[in-house]
């Protein structure tokens, strides 16, 4: 029963939206301008390199942003064509369209520099990789097909096996109990399972979806 409380109060909380991506960059854009310059064009071909040659098969997210200029129904149309305007560009570098995932807009509600005037470091689109675990209520929904099979996600099994491993021994040499604890020990039982499997077999891949649920539940636990 203790267990099914800890999953649960580590469900509630992944299920508020805590996520997790790897950045690769973002490209800037002129004032109220969707439109790529030189230096902008130069940005996505470096973000286009990193895609190519890293295999991965996370999805590719685009997030479109603007300055404070502005209304906020204009910059959540402007975020998104310049979101639109990058996705483009990285196909046309070479970058297959099917790496492409979302695209979007967060308008002017995500400034990084907090300044009501046309701050260029406003104007962007920052691009990152999907870590696929949005919300994990169930290992069935984490967005893995046998497509993702392969080096990359092997890699990718591996790292958080390690990861659990020293989350789960840290924790037991200091006697707590807690949902990390828990959390731990079950990502570590199913990463390690998903690493020994071949690359062929079912499952493999159910075991995958076991491991990254179990170990986004563990990041919430331990609070990273």
């Amino acid at each position: 029963m203790r267990f099914l409380a800890v999953v649960s109060s580590v469900i509630f909380l992944f299920s508020a939206g805590v996520t997790w991506s790897q950045a690769l960059g973002e490209v800037n854009f002129s004032f109220d301008s969707s439109v790529l310059s030189g230096e902008a064009l130069e940005q996505v071909q470096s973000i286009a390199l990193q895609l190519k040659s890293s295999g991965s098969y996370k999805q590719t997210v685009l997030i479109g942003h603007t300055d404070a200029v502005g209304g906020a129904g204009y910059n959540q149309s402007l975020g998104l064509r310049r979101a639109e305007a990058v996705r483009n560009a990285l196909i046309a570098a070479g970058v297959p369209a099917s790496r492409i995932g979302t695209v979007a807009s967060r308008g002017k509600n995500e400034l990084l520099v907090s300044v009501a005037g046309p701050e260029l470091r406003n104007r962007r689109v920052s691009v990152s990789l999907d870590d696929i675990m949005g919300a994990c209520r169930s290992w069935r929904d984490v967005g893995l097909t046998t497509e993702s099979v392969g080096g990359a996600l092997q890699q990718d099994l591996a790292t958080r096996l390690q990861e659990a491993t020293q989350t789960y021994s840290r924790l037991s040499g200091s006697g707590r109990n807690g949902s990390a604890y828990q959390m731990a020990g079950a990502a570590r039982e199913d990463c390690d399972v998903a690493v020994g499997y071949r690359a062929d077999t079912v499952r493999k891949l159910e075991y995958a979806k076991r491991c990254f649920c179990n170990y986004a539940r563990m990041k919430v636990a331990v609070g990273d």
